[in-house]
């Protein structure tokens, strides 16, 4: 198991940031081969590549030094079953915003194996409807539900963002 959120979130070099933490409460499913697309900032601690049954893990994205843009993105895993046969994938959208007058946004959502992380992906989860539950940060849960699966989680308002994860 990786280091633990708030090690990493102390530890981010930025004041517009976002780690987020995946905790894998299920007996049935292994998170596998993460994706993310940033459109504003990068990865600076990548996500574990698996996040096995009854385990935590944590990543990490962040603004570029000198950017007058903040973090924004999707991480994205397989769902693998326990035949490690793929029935889905997690998709989670983060926003942190460079101007404080924009609030940080988050997003769970359950896709179809042939969705592809990246900028359409984005504005979808960010900005229209679809297999997703999306939300403004303020330290209350959301949850989602697909494919038999629930996922819920939490994103802190500030821009040291971290958003908790469990499934």
């Amino acid at each position: 198991s990786g280091t633990n959120i708030d090690q990493i979130s102390r530890n981010m070099r930025t004041i517009l940031n976002v780690s987020i933490q995946i905790t894998n409460f299920t007996d049935m499913y292994t998170l596998s081969n993460p994706e993310n697309y940033t459109g504003s900032g990068y990865c600076c601690n990548p996500p574990q590549p698996t996040v096995p049954k009854k385990t935590t893990e944590v990543c990490s994205f962040s603004k570029r030094s000198y950017s007058i843009y903040g973090c924004s993105g999707v991480l994205m895993y397989k769902i693998l079953n326990n035949n490690m046969h793929s029935v889905g994938k997690l998709a989670i959208m983060f926003s942190v915003p460079y101007d404080i007058r924009y609030e940080n946004y988050f997003a769970f959502g359950i896709y179809e194996e042939q969705v592809s992380c990246n900028e359409t992906l984005f504005n979808q989860m960010y900005y229209e409807k679809g297999p997703f539950t999306r939300a403004k940060a303020t330290g209350n849960e959301i949850m989602h539900s697909g494919e038999g699966i629930i996922v819920t989680g939490t994103m802190s308002a500030v821009g040291n963002a971290m958003i908790k994860v469990e499934f």
